[in-house]
């Protein structure tokens, strides 16, 4: 099975320039801006080129350019390297990006229906009462406190996204985001507010959801040929569920972005590699785990990286060996909450000397631990901690490795 999931970006990842490298190179590039272009009666190779970053960042503008160049990104990964995916994932308008590459909606489709999904945004609050604002330094719980002591029917406001630890975006009427930046100050807590037309994912989208429901429903879509991370759920499609209703859904509720990435963490993602302009999903992976490899496909050139797979390969052994050096530690120190003393023995004890074997082998800097004995030992830690039934929240991480 595959350990790379793929990354699709939204809005803030727009760039001028943006897909032009991919177009000198790739004849799939050409195909695709002009079926754009040819979808929604603009020219998005213009927008994309040559128009200004004001014309560029309009909502309506800006779902659409994204949208084709992520999937163009995705059109080269395929073509150049092929490596079929575990998982997709998209940020925000970054889903709709994942839904195409996964088959379920039709490129031309997906372009129509982003670009109506902008303009319902962007008319969604034509009398700005509503803002956006990146909030950082502070925990969500506390966060979260704030909003629900600052929001009212009235005057709506909550988090709406989670993009990593410490690091969030609030949305809602103007008043009450003014209100919960000033109790943040206090905290000395980081905020900026962020140039959009409208405070999307939060309930002020609720006529807006209500309006694009209507459009979801013209469409047709089929089973996805990869699991589709839900940015409501933080978790894959359910088959039960349809894709309208976590579309619109996803108008009104937050990005779990965070735990969407933690969540591919534990299902045996050690690689994720972000199809679009920019570089924005691979920069807040550093902030929520470091036990995931990332890589950005923006430009041709980063094909280099990407088709180098032994330099990957022992990127991904660095990263699975600082995970085991961690693990022993837990696997030897921890106390047993095994109330089976049998069961405990005969499990534990004679994967002691295995385990101690393992820690002489990851500090001997003269001895070079190969993939498949670093597996071996994280399966060793993985067995020892299981049956001390320590209470670790990342245990499930150790299968993912």
């Amino acid at each position: 099975m595959s350990n790379v999931a793929l990354l699709f970006p939204g809005q803030g990842s727009q760039m001028v320039g943006m897909g032009r490298d991919f177009w000198n190179n790739f004849d799939v590039a050409k195909k695709l801006f002009e079926e754009a272009s040819d979808a929604i009666s603009f020219d998005l190779r213009k927008l994309c080129f040559e128009d200004s970053m004001a014309d560029l960042t309009m909502t309506m503008n800006a779902q659409p350019a994204l949208l084709t160049v992520s999937v163009i990104a995705y059109q080269v990964y395929m073509q150049e390297i092929g490596m079929e995916p575990a998982y997709l994932a998209g940020h925000s308008l970054g889903e709709y990006s994942a839904l195409v590459c996964a088959g379920v909606l039709s490129f031309r489709d997906a372009i129509k229906l982003v670009r109506q999904r902008g303009s319902i945004m962007h008319n969604a609050d034509s009398d700005q009462k509503g803002t956006m604002a990146a909030i950082s330094g502070i925990h969500l719980d506390t966060l979260q406190n704030i909003c629900e002591q600052v929001s009212t029917i009235e005057r709506p406001a909550c988090v709406a996204c989670m993009n990593a630890d410490q690091q969030f975006v609030i949305s809602g009427h103007r008043h009450s985001i003014q209100e919960i930046i000033k109790r943040t100050e206090a905290l000395r807590v980081k905020h900026s507010y962020i140039n959009v037309s409208g405070p999307y994912h939060s309930p002020m989208m609720q006529t807006a959801a209500e309006q694009f429901k209507v459009e979801l429903d013209q469409y047709q879509y089929a089973h996805a040929i990869y699991p589709i991370i839900s940015n409501v759920t933080a978790a894959p499609y359910e088959s039960d569920r349809s894709v309208v209703d976590y579309l619109n859904m996803q108008m009104t509720m937050p990005v779990r972005w965070s735990e969407s990435i933690l969540y591919l963490v534990a299902n045996g993602v050690t690689e994720v590699i972000e199809l679009g302009s920019k570089h924005v999903l691979v920069g807040l992976m550093s902030k929520i785990t470091k036990r995931i490899v990332p890589y950005s496909l923006s430009q041709p050139s980063d094909l280099l990286m990407l088709t180098n797979t032994q330099e990957r390969k022992n990127k991904r052994i660095t990263i699975r060996k600082k995970l085991l050096s961690e693990l022993i530690v837990t696997a030897l120190i921890s106390r047993n909450y095994n109330p089976d003393s049998i069961s405990y023995t005969q499990t534990v004890e004679p994967l002691f000397h295995q385990l101690q074997r393992a820690k002489e082998q990851v500090n001997n800097n003269e001895y070079e631990l190969s993939e498949e004995e670093i597996n071996d030992a994280l399966q060793v830690c993985h067995s020892i901690i299981i049956a001390k039934k320590i209470p670790l929240d990342g245990t499930a991480l150790i299968d993912a490795i």
